[in-house]
């Protein structure tokens, strides 16, 4: 009989499970789901928000390309956190630019600022999290 003994880096294994990418992975599944949500139902969207169709097509776009984004980052080796802390503030601003010019009704309102604010928040965890990496 033959044994082997297989000697697990701790750090390698810290690394690939830290809380850091465990945020990434989880906002880019949201951001998917999210984006072809916004996707599929614009019109429905629009109407319960009292915003432009075109608006939530533009939402889902940028839902999708934050979720490529978060992607791509949990790849690299150590994650790399500036496109995804970028594409977070990107999402933050559109919300806030949807509140001043498209006026959405009450939902709407309650929505885009909950939006904003967590997208924001989100992005500098990302990048308090990295720093402390």
């Amino acid at each position: 009989m033959t044994t082997i003994t297989t000697r697990i880096d701790p750090a390698a294994v810290t690394n690939r499970t830290s809380r850091l990418r465990q945020m990434l992975a989880g906002a880019a599944v949201f951001d998917a789901a999210g984006g072809v949500f916004c996707l599929a139902a614009a019109s429905d969207l629009a109407r319960w928000l009292s915003i432009p169709r075109a608006a939530a097509y533009v939402t889902g776009a940028i839902f999708l390309v934050a979720a490529a984004t978060g992607g791509v980052s949990l790849r690299r080796e150590p994650p790399r956190v500036g496109w995804i802390v970028g594409a977070n503030e990107v999402f933050a601003l559109w919300c806030v630019l949807m509140l001043a010019v498209d006026g959405p009704n009450s939902l709407g309102v309650a929505l885009l600022a909950v939006a904003g604010l967590s997208s924001a928040g989100t992005g500098a965890a990302e990048l308090a999290l990295a720093r402390r990496s």
